[in-house]
């Protein structure tokens, strides 16, 4: 369980870290609204499917938040590096 703890918290900080930098570089309030709710929906279906694995050994509501925030990892790693290289809005 300790690695999926691990995962759980950072998922807590990369779900936090993409949230508060879209708007960042993200022009217009309808595209940042969609960013953000192509990215929960996402997450949720991929946290629902992560908690109802077969044999999962960890508390359900441990694995939902691994599974939410796999999948911002890749939005992160692009802001990340649009912050790098001092991208503006888009």
């Amino acid at each position: 369980m300790g690695p999926l703890l691990l995962a759980g918290l950072l998922a807590v900080i990369v779900v936090c870290y993409v949230h508060l930098e879209i708007p960042k570089f993200t022009r217009g309030a309808t595209r940042r609204e969609v960013a953000h709710g192509v990215l929960i929906a996402t997450g949720c279906a991929f946290g629902t499917v992560s908690a109802w694995m077969p044999g999962l050994v960890a508390p359900r509501w441990l694995a939902f938040a691994a599974g939410f925030g796999i999948v911002h990892v890749p939005a992160a790693a692009i802001l990340l590096i649009r912050y790098w290289r001092g991208s503006g809005q888009s």
